[in-house]
């Protein structure tokens, strides 16, 4: 399995895939957040150090941050993610735990903004798509996903991935992506949130 701790090193490279997405993940997230009330939780699922989100929720005043509530496995990571949060003078809830299984996080949802990134890449085609039939189900009325995809040579997935969330009952908002390299989508959901039961298990990761 992955080594999680030396994957995150790789943001320090300036010119990784992985660091330009993380641009475009912060400038989608700074775009949902600045100035909408209406998202006042976020989850964000296999949330790592949360570089992604914490330095958008720095650059807001404190009146207008919402509620942010990460997971991850990864008790180090986590704890990275406490620091870089006190260092920011931002407040989040932080839960170690696994985050694909429904029971570490069902006390938070429903949440108007569903962050999903980096977790597309590792799990199965099928998980992926449980997830996003699931994902109204964690949302509120009108609630948006964030999630990220790169282009792997075996099988793009990418665009299935589109057509499941617009199958799911979501509006695309936004899709940012290299042709081999990442892929940034932003979904909105369309519908009235299906009362379901969501699954024990969401997905697994498999890399």
């Amino acid at each position: 399995m992955t080594d999680w701790q030396e994957w995150h090193g790789r943001y320090d490279d300036a010119d990784s895939s992985l660091s330009r997405r993380l641009l475009v993940v912060q400038r989608r997230l700074d775009e949902l957040l600045r100035g909408a009330s209406h998202v006042r939780r976020v989850l964000s699922l296999c949330a790592g150090d949360a570089r992604d989100i914490l330095p958008v929720l720095a650059r807001q005043s404190p009146g207008q941050r919402p509620t942010v509530t990460l997971v991850e496995i990864d008790p180090m990571l986590s704890a990275a993610a406490r620091r870089r949060a006190a260092d920011s003078g931002v407040v989040v809830n932080t839960i170690v735990g696994d985050a694909g299984l429904a029971a570490t996080w069902h006390d938070v949802v429903p949440v108007d903004l569903l962050v999903l990134c980096g977790i597309f890449g590792n799990i199965g085609a099928e998980d992926i798509r449980a997830t996003i039939n699931a994902a109204p189900a964690l949302l509120t009325r009108g609630g948006t996903v964030l999630w990220t995809r790169g282009y792997f040579t075996d099988e793009d997935l990418r665009p299935r991935i589109r057509q499941w969330f617009a199958e799911a009952g979501f509006v695309e908002i936004a899709f940012d992506s290299e042709p081999v390299g990442y892929g940034v989508g932003v979904s909105r959901l369309a519908v009235e949130a299906p009362v379901t039961r969501v699954p024990d298990r969401l997905f697994s990761f498999v890399r």
